[in-house]
């Protein structure tokens, strides 16, 4: 059984935030038309997000996991990208990633994705070599999923803390759905910046 290509991953993952991104042009051409409401674009903003994320997650589990799988599974374009255990099939590489516990593991995050990839991947490769830059994107998605899925009184502040920061912002702007809408450079949105920069990441280690 042969490997699928790692790049494959990666240009699966581009497809789908392309769709949704169109899905988002197409929201805001009916708000521009009237037909909808702002309250409803900015709704859209934060469940389109959130559909990248889980995307970005299975992205990255299908190329983890899949390093581990002999025969088939995954391969790298780098050779020094491989698993450091082979086993037979996804679900056990996904016992493995579980751990002892059999807590679902966590594919958002740095730290999260780091301790998996020491635990299971040669070395820790692609991640451990990856510049702090590069998971700028990946840590800030955590928390606007987490405010998103989970507004508890808690996400909201760690969003707020981590997201936000001290940076001034118009008050519908200092929500999740308004913040992502609103602009992160005079051309996009905080939007478009997160999506390109999740789709930067995983075009960096699925190759």
């Amino acid at each position: 059984m042969s490997s699928r290509k790692a790049n494959a991953i990666a240009g699966e993952f581009h497809k789908r935030v392309q769709r949704l991104d169109r899905t988002r042009h197409r929201i805001e051409q009916a708000y521009s038309r009237g037909l909808l409401h702002l309250v409803d674009v900015e709704a859209s903003y934060s469940g389109l997000f959130l559909q990248v994320v889980l995307a970005y997650e299975s992205a990255m589990e299908d190329f983890v996991l899949g390093l581990l799988v002999r025969p088939g599974g995954v391969a790298s374009q780098d050779p020094n990208v491989r698993g450091s255990v082979s086993v037979r099939s996804y679900s056990h590489a996904h016992d493995l990633a579980s751990g002892p516990g059999g807590r679902y593991p966590s594919w958002i995050g740095k730290k999260d994705l780091l301790d998996i990839s020491k635990l299971l991947l040669k070395k820790g490769a692609p991640f451990d070599a990856l510049p702090p830059t590069q998971w700028h994107f990946v840590e800030q998605s955590r928390y606007i999923r987490n405010a998103v899925a989970h507004p508890s009184e808690n996400a909201l502040n760690q969003f707020r803390r981590h997201v936000i920061q001290s940076t001034p912002l118009p008050k519908r702007e200092q929500t999740v759905s308004g913040y992502l809408r609103g602009r992160g450079t005079p051309a996009q949105t905080r939007w478009e910046l997160f999506v390109a920069g999740l789709d930067m990441f995983v075009s960096a280690v699925a190759k």
